[in-house]
């Protein structure tokens, strides 16, 4: 159990929260409680969106809408991670087709736990769903977690091989340098990486993380890895990142995670909205 969880409990990552029965967490699944939301992904040197991550939250009758730290874990520790990416797929394949959002030709990412990607079933799965909903493989892409770390390394590189094969978009989430196991990752044939968001807050306050920052970067611009930053709050940080070289960028200064019904009205307001000024030096 994680963060000291009493016996057959299970521990909400906000602090004081309540926490779930393992029984809820296997009912949530049964049941309409998962749904998800969008965060958008947007192109640094031109403001195109080019993506939505597609966020898990789970609406409980009693506790409200709970984020993924109170449930996404726990859901991996009782081996309900498969079940619960399987679902999110669903979601997000049934909104990227829906009339809705087609015409503007967003790729979706979605986040999968290595081991689940083990399975050789998943990947079946996966495929399955994407021709069920109409969707693409280049369409998706599938962002590596590290919330474990990896015990069969070759068996990942043959799993991300296979989804490079048949189209998809592989990426390493949560770049930065205290994530456990992320060297290991990064060997693998993936095409992209996604900087974490502690450690692009965090650059503009410590040289140790700057200094990190642009190693990483470098390093993947020379591997020709497509990179994105998560975690952009402000002008001074989009225009850091795209002097780096970084090519992406997502977080609260672009948008909050949103339903599916407000992603078309932002897109439109976005489009509209010049780029952002320079900081003053």
């Amino acid at each position: 159990m994680r963060g000291g969880a009493t016996p057959g409990r299970l521990a909400c990552g906000r602090g004081e929260a309540p926490r779930m029965l393992l029984a809820e967490l296997s009912e949530a699944l049964a049941g309409p409680m998962v749904v998800a939301h969008y965060q958008p992904i947007v192109r640094l040197y031109d403001r195109m969106p080019l993506a939505l991550e597609a966020l898990a939250r789970l609406n409980h009758p009693q506790r409200g809408t709970l984020p993924p730290d109170c449930f996404v874990p726990h859901m991996e520790d009782a081996g309900l991670a498969p079940r619960l990416a399987e679902i999110m797929a669903a979601i997000a394949f049934h909104d990227l087709a829906s009339p809705a959002l087609a015409a503007y030709q967003l790729r979706v990412m979605l986040n999968f736990p290595p081991h689940v990607l083990l399975v050789p079933e998943a990947l079946d799965r996966l495929d399955n769903q994407c021709r069920v909903a109409g969707i693409r493989a280049d369409q998706v892409v599938i962002e590596l977690t590290e919330g474990r770390p990896v015990d069969d390394l070759p068996g990942l590189r043959s799993a991300v091989e296979r989804l490079r094969a048949d189209g998809y978009v592989v990426a390493i989430d949560d770049v930065g340098p205290d994530v456990p196991g992320i060297d290991a990752l990064l060997t693998l044939p993936v095409s992209s990486i996604k900087l974490d968001k502690g450690l692009v807050m965090g650059q503009a306050r410590s040289s140790a993380l700057r200094a990190f920052l642009e190693r990483t970067v470098e390093a993947a611009l020379l591997r020709g890895l497509w990179i994105i930053a998560e975690g952009v709050e402000d002008a001074a940080t989009w225009h850091r990142l795209r002097e780096l070289g970084v090519h992406c960028a997502q977080g609260f200064l672009i948008a909050r995670p949103m339903v599916v019904v407000a992603v078309p009205p932002w897109v439109e307001t976005w489009r509209g909205q010049p780029d952002f000024a320079e900081p003053p030096t």
